[in-house]
């Protein structure tokens, strides 16, 4: 009964999920190359013209205008946007903007400053423009709510181009061309399950992909379960052929799914994970990571910062070869520091705010930070690492190096990256890398030998992507079939009782 049982789950989940996972598959090629388009960080910076010093007050006069009310500060930038300098203070989830010069006002909102941020993305002239009043596939993201109506500039480019603006504040949403559009329809979309309707709804769209994933590792392992057993009861009859079946599609389906089932199992169970936690019964976390909230908190007031920000654009202290478009405050455990950004390059430069040259972490300056956020007596070790690691590894190498790695005899074996150009830092706990390992490990084959020999790793994606392909084309033939024999049966059945 349990054996039959099996062959009716695989063969019912298999017709009902074949399809959705020949699309997974394919899609997972596409998205080796290609992902869903964005408007990132530094396309923002991209479009900041250089700050003037003639438009720079001192760091006070500013600070002088931000109400009691707003708290703590615990970011501060200035940058020049569209002619006009801003200053952006951050407390919280609260941001301030502030215009450089207090005789002015911030730009008022209007169609013709929509316009103008348009014109700021794209060269071409605009072709048209449609005024949004619910998401659309590109921005399909229940957040953007707020933000609409949104207007979506097309321009008359090669490229299609389409820009979405908000309209009640000016900030570019989302960015798209012709050929970005086409291979998110073959990639990520079909791939993450992105479609508005669903998209929109965080909370629906994340519950819709774990149940999919899940009932798909019960087809695979039912899968599993039927092909071995077929086999050794095939073998046990003493056949001469490994593969029990005759029929080609059925010969087909046993032998990909003996090769490439468990495959399939490990990449629609990672696929599982990437919206969902490990479970705490099975990596507890002792004391989740306070790092943020501790450098948030020890975040200097900007008026207290030794040297001037202005001090950047004298002789003295120029590194260097582009026009600044944005400073910002920041800092390492309370040490200030400038955060310099430089048109056309997308690496900034950290500046000690003590010296005005380049920062420098020390090893006992970043081992004393990390001793702040565990007991004194906690015992640490810190080396500097040259070559990625297993958990610290970007494919495209926009990682820094090298990097202080910290570990700490914990119960939780936390591990501490922190850059020392910029301070920028990043931890893992046991419980962080069991979720790196039910996800990205086994979802992008993230293992040393792998990440050491990018071009195997190409190799080996390919041939286990395929692989799951094959398995799940066969898989969908044999479902249309099987429901084809359904459809029979029920005719054949009414036929005889028509007869009777």
């Amino acid at each position: 009964m349990f054996t039959r049982f099996m062959f009716t789950l695989h063969r019912v989940t298999g017709t009902l999920l074949s399809l959705l996972f020949v699309a997974w598959f394919v899609s997972g090629i596409v998205m080796m190359y290609h992902g869903f388009p964005r408007v990132t960080a530094d396309d923002r910076l991209a479009r900041l013209d250089p700050l003037d010093t003639a438009d720079l007050p001192p760091v006070e006069s500013v600070l002088c205008r931000v109400p009691d009310s707003l708290g703590h500060i615990d970011g501060l930038s200035v940058s020049r946007y569209l002619g006009q300098t801003v200053f952006e203070v951050h407390a919280g989830d609260e941001t301030l903007r502030l215009p450089a010069d207090s005789t002015q006002s911030l730009p008022t909102i209007d169609a013709a400053y929509l316009r103008r941020v348009a014109a700021a993305w794209c060269d071409a002239p605009i072709a048209a423009v449609d005024t949004l009043r619910d998401l659309d596939q590109w921005i399909p993201f229940g957040r953007l709510r707020e933000e609409l109506p949104i207007l979506r500039f097309r321009f008359a480019d090669a490229d299609h181009t389409q820009l979405y603006v908000a309209s009640r504040t000016g900030e570019v949403l989302q960015r798209t061309t012709l050929k970005e559009r086409i291979w998110a329809w073959l990639g990520p979309i079909p791939h993450w399950v992105y479609f508005t309707r669903l998209r929109q709804d965080v909370d629906l769209w994340r519950r819709t992909v774990i149940w999919l994933s899940g009932i798909g590792c019960i087809m695979v392992i039912a899968g599993l379960y039927v092909g071995i057993y077929t086999t050794v009861q095939a073998r046990r009859r003493r056949q001469k052929r490994f593969i029990p079946y005759k029929k080609r599609w059925y010969y087909w389906h046993h032998l990909t799914g003996l090769v490439f089932g468990l495959f399939t199992l490990t990449w629609a169970f990672s696929g599982m994970m990437s919206l969902a936690d490990p479970p705490e019964w099975f990596m507890p976390q002792h004391a989740p990571s306070a790092a943020q909230d501790t450098i948030k908190a020890l975040a200097p007031n900007p008026a207290s910062y030794p040297m001037d920000y202005r001090e950047a654009f004298t002789t003295d202290y120029t590194y260097f070869e582009a026009p600044i478009t944005q400073i910002r405050w920041t800092h390492f455990f309370g040490r200030p520091a400038y955060e310099v950004r430089l048109q056309d390059e997308k690496e900034g430069q950290t500046l000690d705010a003590t010296t005005l040259r380049p920062l420098a972490l020390t090893r006992e300056q970043v081992t004393e930070a990390v001793r702040r956020l565990h007991a004194s007596d906690a015992q640490l070790s810190t080396e500097s690492m040259v070559d990625y690691d297993t958990y610290y590894f970007d494919r495209k190498g926009r990682l820094p190096l090298p990097v202080y790695r910290i570990r700490v005899a914990d119960a939780d074996h936390t591990t501490y990256y922190i850059n020392p150009a910029n301070g920028q830092l990043r931890d893992y706990s046991d419980h962080r890398r069991a979720g790196f390992w039910m996800y990205k490990g086994l979802h992008s084959l993230r293992f040393p030998f792998l990440i050491d020999h990018p071009a195997l790793w190409t190799v080996v994606m390919w041939v286990l992507l395929l692989g799951g392909t094959a398995v799940s084309v066969s898989g969908f033939v044999l479902g249309l079939r099987y429901i084809g024999r359904l459809f029979r049966r029920k005719r054949r059945g009414k036929r005889k009782a028509g007869d009777v």
